[in-house]
């Protein structure tokens, strides 16, 4: 194996530990924030960081096994990583927007170039036609 290929074995090994962290983190983060929200803001917080625990698990159970979920998956667990990092900034304390769309734009980022490292979702391969049904045989 050369090195390039280690190098994107090891980077894509990082961003599925990354995603699993996250899923953790966002859970256990969501529960404790819904047990203290008191505004309706705060609850919504909760729950997007609720949604981006369990769409982190989705984000790798379809890069592997169902491909065709996983886009939705990608584009939800982006959402759901960036709506709470500017949320939390506004509900959680005093507002502080600059700060909020800071967030916003960092989670983004961070969320784009881990999904870009996941890299494509494995595509099922078809199984081979058996002979005599349907497969091409020379003449």
């Amino acid at each position: 194996m050369n090195l390039r290929a280690f190098a994107r074995r090891a980077l894509h090994a990082c961003a599925v530990l990354f995603v699993l962290a996250v899923a953790w983190w966002c859970t256990s983060d969501g529960l404790r924030n819904l047990r203290y929200a008191h505004t309706m803001g705060q609850q919504l917080e909760a729950l997007l960081r609720l949604a981006c625990g369990l769409l982190s698990v989705a984000v790798v159970v379809t890069r592997y096994w169902w491909p065709r979920g996983s886009r939705p998956a990608r584009v939800g667990w982006a959402v759901t990583l960036a709506a709470p990092a500017g949320l939390a900034a506004l509900v959680w304390g005093p507002p502080a927007v600059l700060t909020a769309i800071l967030n916003v734009i960092v989670a983004l980022l961070v969320g784009w170039g881990v999904l870009w490292a996941l890299g494509p979702a494995l595509a099922a391969q078809p199984a081979p036609a058996a002979a005599g049904h349907g497969a091409l045989t020379p003449d």
